[in-house]
């Protein structure tokens, strides 16, 4: 490689800051982003004069502006930075493989919040090129708020499978151990309305079947971020909204794609004070695994 060529995906250093970004959540987003994945709260916690949020609503900067009602000047989210700089690696279509993340308190409204964005790890699998990023989020006052991993496809051999994101990179993932105590399922209607709730207001294969299929998929798909939710708020039912916040740490894998109109299954083993959680579809398949614990 020259000094001026751009590097190519093996020679990209590992870890790498891809910069900083503030952010000014509004209750309007926070509010659009919890009715879609019917969080009863809002995501709202504690006293409501003292405008708290939980922290899990951070987790959709990975993909900002998408899904975002505005934008204030200079916000960018994760994959965003990533492909300003190295826009000859990426191509269409991009898939979230994972995503993994601790919580430790939550921030208040009407104050910005900063996101320090590094590419932690890479690998090729499969023909597809992964990239692994964590935000670490703060308050105005340098206190930890949560970080987040979010492993990512970014170009890869044509149309996507509905299992192509098993095969992502992901430093700890969850491991199989022997069961625990079965844990109630709750069943879950993934609608298009809720999709489309979650994702416009620019139409993309989230939103729209016929975007879908120009990627190759049979419908519109839910971004996975909605299985990430939903598997949160399973965990925080069982250890409690004030420790979750504080101490929850969730590390999750999709491993294949929702499907508007399918009707989803949280459920799995409980082993003391961590969870096996496993999202199942109605044909039976397992669209997400996950491991809840508290640190």
């Amino acid at each position: 490689m020259t000094a001026n060529a751009a590097p190519g995906f093996d020679e990209l250093p590992v870890p790498l800051a891809l910069g900083s970004t503030f952010f000014h959540p509004a209750i309007e987003q926070v509010r659009k982003f919890a009715d879609a994945v019917e969080d009863p709260d809002g995501w709202r916690v504690g006293d409501p004069s003292e405008g708290l949020v939980h922290p899990l609503f951070l987790a959709t900067y990975v993909w900002f502006p998408s899904g975002f009602l505005r934008r204030a000047p200079g916000e960018a989210g994760h994959f965003e930075l990533f492909r300003e700089r190295y826009p000859h690696l990426v191509e269409v279509p991009f898939l979230h493989a994972g995503s993994a993340a601790r919580f430790h308190r939550p921030f208040a409204l009407g104050r910005p919040v900063r996101a320090e964005v590094t590419l932690v790890a890479r690998d090729r699998r499969r023909g597809r090129d992964f990239i692994v990023m964590r935000g670490a989020f703060s308050d105005a006052d340098g206190n930890a708020l949560a970080e987040f991993e979010h492993a990512c496809a970014i170009r890869g051999n044509g149309a996507p499978r509905t299992d192509v994101r098993a095969a992502a990179p992901r430093p700890s993932a969850p491991v199989a151990a022997e069961p625990g105590t079965v844990l109630p399922p709750r069943r879950i209607e993934m609608t298009l309305e809720k999709s489309r709730r979650f994702s416009l207001p620019g139409e993309n294969h989230h939103t729209d079947d016929r975007l879908a299929q120009a990627l190759g998929a049979r419908v519109a798909i839910p971004a996975a971020t909605m299985s990430f939710a939903y598997l949160s708020r399973f965990a925080q039912d069982l250890f409690g909204e004030d420790t979750w916040i504080s101490r929850g740490r969730l590390d999750a894998t999709f491993t294949r794609m929702l499907q508007r109109d399918d009707v989803l299954e949280v459920g799995g083993h409980r082993r003391g004070d961590v969870l096996d959680l496993r999202i199942v579809n109605g044909r039976d398949e397992t669209v997400a695994v996950a491991t809840a614990s508290l640190f």
